[in-house]
């Protein structure tokens, strides 16, 4: 029997990190990604090219979970994107740019979540993890932004603050179907920031932990959360963020 866990943006760096995680668990990531490998490095899981954004990609999905020989154990919704003009300041702000952020993922997720839950609710288990981020719990300390050519926009804010609610309202309605739903708030990503060394010195003396979080930290959040370790977890937002968001 195959136990599945679908991973959006699965072949990126949390993609990546949570995939190994699950495959030492013994499941099967399958990899959902519109732009393939990002390395050359060999993929862990199978990897399906699919727009998540597209229903009729999404679709495709049916072909590994309604296997007679598969179960639906888990749905990482973690894609993202920064299409071009992703951190113009506000003033600047395409309404393209703010819908796309916004279409991968809300869209994104809200399409493969309504083709997984039927699933889980026939199993009668499941575990759905939303990739949030401390953006959607607190407002950005923009300051630390300052001359490394990256910020946090308002368009990835609004989106993480809305896959943090996701996680809760597909709690609250498919649990009698044992069916959970958290999402898991990552801090800054040592291995996926962008912004070079002035900024990681920047950011980490303002942390009370004095360090950014790594993939794999998080990846050992989402093996937690996708197991039978955390049954009586849903509904949750867990922030890991080395005490950023205490202050």
């Amino acid at each position: 029997m195959k136990r599945w866990v679908i991973i959006s943006g699965g072949c990126g760096v949390l993609g990546q990190s949570f995939a190994r995680a699950l495959a030492e668990d013994g499941y099967e990531p399958l990899l959902l990604d519109i732009a393939g490998p990002k390395s050359d490095k060999p993929l862990v899981g199978e990897f399906l090219r699919c727009d998540i954004t597209e229903p009729s990609d999404v679709m495709r999905l049916e072909g590994y979970i309604g296997a007679p020989d598969a179960e639906v154990h888990g749905l990482i919704n973690n894609a993202s994107c920064q299409p071009p003009g992703f951190a113009h300041e506000l003033e600047d702000y395409s309404v393209e740019c703010y819908r796309r952020v916004l279409d991968v993922n809300l869209a994104g997720s809200f399409l493969l979540t309504r083709a997984v839950v039927p699933y889980m609710q026939r199993q009668r288990f499941g575990s759905i993890i939303n990739i949030g981020s401390i953006q959607g719990v607190v407002a950005p300390t923009f300051e630390i932004y300052a001359g490394t050519g990256i910020t946090s926009p308002l368009a990835y804010a609004v989106a993480k603050a809305g896959m943090i609610h996701f996680a809760k309202w597909v709690a609250a309605r498919y649990g009698n179907y044992n069916v959970r739903c958290n999402a898991v708030s990552p801090g800054g990503v040592n291995d996926h920031q962008k912004g070079g060394g002035e900024f990681l010195d920047v950011y980490c003396s303002r942390t009370p932990l004095n360090r950014m979080v790594r993939s794999a930290e998080v990846a050992e959040l989402v093996r937690f959360l996708i197991s039978n370790r955390s049954a009586y977890i849903t509904g949750q937002n867990i922030v890991i963020d080395g005490g950023w968001t205490a202050h």
